[in-house]
């Protein structure tokens, strides 16, 4: 496998196994989040509870100690006052009073079961514990309470002022729904479920949130990685120019406006010891750019254009009906081709659609511009379209420029283009310098009128300098 593959299944094996560890962080997050919420439910149940069966056993003692008080008073209005006790407030399910020996002295309300046996009133007598139970009867949970009455178990006709018989503790239970307590106890601990719930709730959005989130990150990041991958193979592509070449000398520069880019450019030995450069421009930029930039690198290194002036224009037709035919219209590209003959010192081209190279020349003291504009349409618009090669003779020190519009049409702060006319400019003045030197002025002068404007399209550039005699 070659070191991309190799990188590209490294880093892959790093994404999975930071993947799994995220999603086992946010599995836990959520289960926390889940048993959060369930336990503030169920503590706010287990508080409510006990907070309603104390307010209404305090309603209940009060009602017993009432009661207490009225038998000890006038202990002949028993009845009556038992039946009192059951409207005077609340909705108790029942009220039963019993004698000293378990006998039933009063009843009131629904069908009672006794639920307290005689060891747990004795038991409750003596311990001074309180008895009671929550027990399920037809109005709901009911809370069933014994209480221990000191009264007159019987009452004695009064003659003449009224007298009771001798004190006796009786028995009185009293049964009373939970249901029947004042809401208003329950803010305190309906305010801490309600902010416990919503931290519990928004953990859990976030959990889920993160979780979809993060499933996007990492297929975004698998393809950042691929693009990646991309990148290097398209860069491993271009030719590094460290072979030797008669006659010429070559410095390029290449830098995508994105990852991978549409423009390409391609040198490459002939038989005869000619070079072929190639340079060229696929519309727009980005992953569709550089898919069709790959499918033309391909069909030029290929092709068999440079044998013979008749067969480059029609190779390059060919290549135009290839891409009419593929692209359908929507994309399609300009090239600038050429090969130079040290033996005849001539450099045929033909130029569909490219920006046109710059052919410095210096004469004595001037120096001479010429523009190479000779060829054709742009490739992958006209399906019939004919093209035209041009050749010219060189001369020893002459330079080509070849570059892509990412450079002419970059633009400074204040909107306006680099621009043909000051790239000319600039190489008037650089006919004395070494090919790697004018690539690295031309690069200069750009960053200085560029200023902080990042770049808007590919940028490539070839630098040809040719010692022909």
């Amino acid at each position: 496998m070659n070191s991309p593959g190799r990188a590209f299944e490294s880093r892959r094996t790093r994404s999975g196994r930071t993947y799994r560890w995220v999603i086992a962080w946010l599995s836990i997050s959520a289960v926390i989040a889940l048993l959060l919420l369930a336990n503030s439910i169920r503590d706010y149940r287990f508080v409510a509870r006990i907070i309603a069966t104390d307010q209404i056993r305090h309603r209940m003692s009060q009602d017993a100690t009432t009661l207490e008080r009225e038998l000890r008073q006038d202990p002949l209005t028993r009845k009556a006052d038992v039946d009192s006790l059951m409207g005077a407030g609340g909705h108790p399910v029942w009220i039963e009073l019993r004698g000293p020996d378990g006998k039933l002295l009063e009843h009131t309300g629904g069908t009672a079961e006794r639920l307290f046996s005689d060891d747990d009133e004795r038991n409750h007598l003596r311990n001074h514990e309180p008895l009671y139970k929550i027990e399920m009867t037809t109005a709901g949970e009911t809370v069933v309470e014994a209480f221990a009455i000191h009264a007159p178990a019987t009452p004695i006709p009064p003659n003449p002022p009224a007298q009771s018989g001798p004190p006796g503790i009786l028995m009185l239970e009293v049964a009373m729904p939970l249901s029947d307590v004042d809401p208003s106890v329950f803010w305190p601990i309906r305010r801490n479920l309600f902010i416990n719930c919503s931290g519990a709730l928004a953990l859990l959005v976030t959990v889920a949130i993160a979780g979809f989130g993060f499933r996007s990150y990492a297929h975004g990041k698998r393809l950042e990685e691929q693009l990646e991958i991309a990148r290097q193979v398209q860069s491993e592509l271009l030719p590094t120019l460290t072979e030797k070449y008669v006659g010429v000398h070559l410095a390029t520069e290449y830098t995508p406006a994105e990852q991978v880019g549409g423009d390409f450019y391609d040198v490459f030995r002939l038989k005869d010891d000619g070079i072929t450069l190639v340079i060229g421009d696929v519309s727009g930029k980005g992953v569709p750019a550089a898919l069709l930039m790959g499918v033309i690198h391909g069909a030029v290194r290929s092709s068999v254009w440079a044998e013979s002036p008749s067969r480059h224009e029609s190779e390059a037709q060919q290549l135009n009906q290839l891409l009419c035919e593929r692209s359908s219209g929507e994309r399609y590209a300009s090239m600038f081709w050429c090969y130079h003959d040290p033996a005849t010192h001539s450099l045929s081209y033909v130029n569909a659609g490219h920006c046109p190279p710059l052919l410095t020349r210096k004469t004595g003291n001037a120096v001479g511009i010429s523009r190479l504009t000779v060829g054709g349409p742009v490739l992958g618009v006209l399906p019939d379209a004919r093209y035209e090669q041009a050749t010219i003779q060189l001369s020893r020190g002459d330079l080509l420029v070849m570059y892509s519009d990412g450079l002419v049409e970059a633009t400074n702060p204040a909107g306006e283009e680099y621009g043909d006319a000051r790239l000319g400019e600039l190489l008037a003045t650089v006919t004395e310098k070494s090919a790697d030197e004018i690539r690295r002025a031309i690069l200069a002068s750009l960053a200085a009128f560029a200023g902080t404007e990042g770049l808007r399209d590919d940028l490539t550039i070839v630098v040809a300098q040719f010692e022909s005699e």
